[in-house]
């Protein structure tokens, strides 16, 4: 009888786990996409300016970078 609620103690937690993993994810892509310096993998001044030269690059991201480029 014991061992059954082991069993269950152990399920609970698989399903807490997975669904902390599940919502990790969900929240790292949502700040990939809005965070400029992880969306195009910016690391250094170097990078931000030939990002800023790319014409395919949406404006509104272009003022982000420039920000970032202006501070460092």
């Amino acid at each position: 009888m014991e061992m059954h609620w082991i069993y269950i103690l152990l399920a609970i937690v698989a399903i807490i786990q997975i669904a902390i993993f599940v919502m990790a994810r969900r929240i790292r892509k949502r700040e990939k996409e809005n965070n400029v310096l992880l969306k195009y993998n910016i690391n250094s001044r170097q990078r931000a300016w030939q990002l800023l030269a790319d014409q395919s690059i949406p404006d509104e991201d272009k003022v982000k970078i420039k920000e970032y480029y202006e501070a460092s």
